[in-house]
């Protein structure tokens, strides 16, 4: 969670899905994030150990669709 934090990958991640989000949008006539995104998955490669478990150095998650939403809407408006 350190290296998340230090290194801005919440803040990295929320933008690729919020790209990503607006790319399916557009190529998926019946897009749903709910249906089609699986979620985030950092992998420290580095910070792997068989011996800890399978979810050691990894990182996941799945933001919630309105956050996703109100995102996206926000960021229309500092384009415009």
């Amino acid at each position: 969670m350190k290296a998340m934090t230090e290194n801005f990958y919440f803040l990295q991640y929320h933008l690729y899905l919020i790209a990503l989000h607006r790319y399916l949008m557009l190529r998926l006539p019946d897009y749903r994030y709910e249906t089609h995104f699986g979620g985030v998955f950092y992998l420290f490669l580095r910070g792997m150990d068989p011996e800890y478990g399978p979810e050691f150095g990894v990182y996941k998650d799945r933001p919630r669709e309105t956050l996703i939403h109100t995102l996206n809407d926000d960021l229309i408006k500092i384009d415009r």
